[in-house]
């Protein structure tokens, strides 16, 4: 649960950067970052996806395709050597993340 809290801090940062850098550089560069941590430093990939998903969830909720595409897992795929059938594994925790940016988006972070 911390990782997803240090993504959502992580996902704040771009949006406080929104007026320096477009959504989908931010993206990119955010995506970068927390696959690296993930590796490095945290849970692993079960962790990245969660918090992809989540943050994919809440940049198409704010309307923002750039960001949604620059958050896709590509990072995880050029790891894998674009073998796809190794991330299947891993998918469903892409969509759990999914499911958690919705509550997220339906308890109010949004636009009104």
């Amino acid at each position: 649960m911390l990782e997803v809290l240090g993504f959502l801090l992580l996902l704040a940062l771009v949006f406080r950067l929104k007026g320096r850098l477009p959504f989908w550089a931010s993206g990119i560069w955010l995506n970068l970052i927390w696959f690296v941590y993930q590796n490095e430093w945290g849970s692993g990939w079960l962790a990245y996806l969660r918090g992809l998903g989540m943050g994919f969830f809440l940049a198409v909720g704010y309307g923002q395709p750039g960001l949604a595409w620059a958050l896709t897992p590509w990072p995880l795929l050029l790891y894998l050597r674009l073998d796809v059938r190794e991330l299947a594994f891993y998918l469903p925790a892409l969509g759990e993340g999914m499911v958690l940016g919705a509550l997220l988006y339906l308890a109010g972070f949004r636009r009104r």
